[in-house]
């Protein structure tokens, strides 16, 4: 990067972003790592379940994270990263220790859950963050590529109930994820669908229920990656 852009998204920073420090870091096994942010800037602040907030990473522009929870009172929030691949925000989740200066962006709308009418929550290793803050295990169904793996993920999260489908190659279980939306969704009638995590599994799960004639009033959907491409939120 040219130290005239460095300086310029300096002070793109400074003027948008709020400052605020890693005060507490976990490893949930070997692919999550928790992470707690807290400063005088996080208090205050309107949160909703499903917001998001993006994270300056000098160098590398911006990434996005759902929290798990906000305590506007203490200035503190908690987010969950999935470490997978190989990139500059991976490597920044796994190297980022207590004391770290950082700046955030949000939270701002993203898709909202929770509340007195708890969605039915699609999605992946990404998706875990938004499913505990919408806070109902029983409605949520991930695809994901070890199971045993991300279960302790969500046991440590106090988050037990998920239906977990693991991956196969070719899409061998592109009818396993349908079904076992339309298996939460018929246990929660009226409930909406929200539909996260990788692109081409929110197209399944999409063509999968109107191929079956299934009709819904609201569904909300946010691609959160796709293969060769970084950034999504």
């Amino acid at each position: 990067m040219t130290s005239a852009k460095a300086a310029v998204q300096g002070l793109i920073g400074r003027i948008l972003f709020r400052d605020a420090t890693v005060t507490r870091v976990e490893d949930v096994g070997r692919r999550f790592r928790r992470l707690v942010l807290s400063g005088p800037a996080l208090r205050g602040v309107n949160w909703t379940p499903g917001d998001k907030l993006q994270i300056f990473l000098p160098g590398i522009g911006t990434r996005t994270y759902t929290p798990l929870r906000w305590d506007p009172s203490t200035g503190e929030t908690e987010l969950l990263a999935y470490l997978h691949g190989d990139g500059p925000a991976t490597q920044w989740a796994k190297t980022a220790s207590p004391g770290a200066a950082l700046q955030v962006f949000g939270p701002r709308s993203s898709l909202v859950v929770g509340g007195t009418s708890p969605a039915v929550v699609f999605g992946d290793e990404t998706s875990l963050a938004l499913a505990r803050a919408n806070g109902v295990p029983g409605r949520t169904v991930l695809e994901v590529t070890d199971p045993g793996e991300t279960r302790a993920a969500l046991d440590a999260l106090g988050f037990s109930g998920a239906t977990l489908v693991a991956r196969q190659a070719n899409e061998a279980h592109r009818e396993a994820l349908v079904d076992a939306v339309i298996k939460a969704l018929q246990a929660h009638p009226g409930a909406p669908l929200v539909l996260s995590g990788r692109a081409a599994a929110i197209q399944v799960v999409r063509q999968g229920l109107k191929a079956r004639g299934i009709g819904l009033a609201t569904v909300k959907a946010k691609a959160y990656w796709a293969p060769g491409k970084v950034g999504l939120d």
